[in-house]
């Protein structure tokens, strides 16, 4: 879309990492090849005494990456710029210098960033995203350089706005791949194989946009073993920067400059009722959704080459989801079924609660699922008929007598799912659904 180039705005930062990643003879970096030096942008301090990783004792990288460019998961600097205890600011600094305020487990200084970890606290948020350091202090509007900027395949409707993804590994941390196919013990079934598992201290950076104009930032980070917590930043009119939300649902009439937007803000609680223990916590991290050329490379091989992985992906990759319909990240291929088309908005937009071990389980929207195995089709709704006699959940051929599309075309307090994080109907969306249930053969 010409409001928001989300490819333009990331290029350089994505280009930057893949370069640092690896040392000088293309393997990832790691001891001294990867850089002793623990300054994030080349200034505040100097770098510390090489230790037998290539990383500086006090405050310098932990594991021989700068951290502009290097690689997030063993390369940066520690939480709060030093290494072991050292002082922040003298090699270590996160941003350019500036101390970064945890030092072993010591008190926040507001005034400054931190690494773009989670907080002591869960009740402490800091007050301004600029805090945080998961924006690049030269140009708040921006990532940080080691936040690393990511995109999914089957985008979830957030009411039109644009979006743009970014994902913060703590130092040393590696992203986990399920495997479910044959007996797992960490898996449901089959249908979960190839989500991802983020390392203790990871946070997801979103951004949301209209006309070019950014309206809030989300941070959705993982606090410890069994907390995940999302904290929401509203930004201001000059766009300058973003302050905390307080921990209540707000609405905001917010002007872009063209047009008046009606805007929500969720609540902590309201993150946690989609992201949620069995959809994974986190929604879009996963094979089949970030299985996606950027930049012309494929950003799961991307990743790989940094080493953020415990074990890279089987390849060939999980077969990537389609794109629903033509919008922000493109255009479906030319050969995309109707199925496929909606089975993947479902999954986007769904399976995080109606799988058989979530919130709403009569009913599995998981996109590897059979659509005989779904608990769809001429299944009686166990919430009602939407108001249409004789609705069923899904009658083939009919989505005007089906429940799953007519919540999908009904406003708030009238129906409406998913019930929380939307309050306008996906038109492009109902359509899609809509297209799939009709071309549907008899219930087997």
């Amino acid at each position: 879309m010409a409001a928001f180039d989300e490819t333009r705005l990331f290029t350089a930062a994505f280009l930057g990492l893949l370069a640092a990643a690896c040392g000088s003879d293309g393997s990832p970096g790691s001891g001294n090849a990867g850089g002793a030096a623990g300054v994030a942008n080349g200034a505040g301090g100097s770098a510390g005494t090489a230790n037998t990783t290539g990383g500086a004792a006090n405050g310098g990288a932990s594991s021989g990456g700068a951290s502009t460019g290097g690689v997030p998961s063993s390369g940066g600097a520690s939480t709060g710029g030093a290494a072991s205890g050292g002082t922040p600011g003298s090699g270590g600094a996160a941003n350019g210098g500036h101390d970064a305020g945890i030092v072993d487990g010591g008190d926040v200084d507001a005034s400054a960033p931190t690494n773009c970890a989670p907080p002591h606290s869960l009740d402490a948020p800091l007050p301004r995203l600029s805090q945080t350091g998961c924006m690049d202090p030269t140009d708040t509007k921006k990532l940080a350089p080691y936040v690393l900027p990511y995109e999914v395949n089957s985008p979830l409707w957030s009411d039109s706005a644009d979006k743009s993804r970014g994902m913060r590994l703590p130092d040393g941390g590696k992203i986990h791949v399920k495997k479910c196919t044959g007996k797992s013990t960490e898996c449901l079934d089959a249908a979960d194989d190839g989500k991802w598992v983020l390392p203790v201290g990871t946070v997801m950076v979103k951004n949301f946009l209209f006309d070019g104009k950014l309206v809030e930032t989300r941070l959705f980070e993982h606090f410890d073993a069994a907390t995940w917590v999302g904290y929401t930043y509203q930004w201001d009119e000059a766009q300058t920067d973003a302050t905390i939300v307080p921990d209540e649902q707000r609405e905001v009439m917010f002007d872009t400059g063209t047009r008046k937007v009606d805007w929500h803000y969720p609540s902590r609680l309201d993150c946690l009722q989609c992201h949620n223990p069995a959809g994974g916590y986190t929604l879009g991290p996963e094979t089949a959704q970030m299985n996606r050329t950027v930049n012309g490379k494929n950003q799961i091989d991307v990743w790989a080459a940094m080493g953020l992985f415990e074990t890279k992906p089987a390849t060939p990759y999980a077969a990537a989801l389609v794109l629903p319909y033509a919008g922000q990240l493109g255009t479906p291929p030319a050969n995309a079924t109707a199925e496929a088309r909606a089975r993947s908005y479902l999954h986007a937009n769904c399976a995080f609660c109606h799988r058989p071990d979530g919130d709403f389980s009569v009913i599995d929207t998981r996109a590897g699922v059979a659509f005989k195995n779904m608990g769809l089709c001429n299944a009686t709704p166990t919430k009602g008929d939407v108001g249409v006699n004789g609705a069923l959940d899904v009658v083939p051929g009919k989505p005007a007598q089906s429940v799953l599309w007519l919540r999908m075309d009904a406003l708030p307090n009238l129906g409406r799912m998913p019930k929380l994080a939307s309050y306008q109907i996906d038109d492009q969306g109902v359509k899609v659904v809509g297209d799939w249930i009709t071309a549907l053969p008899p219930c087997p």
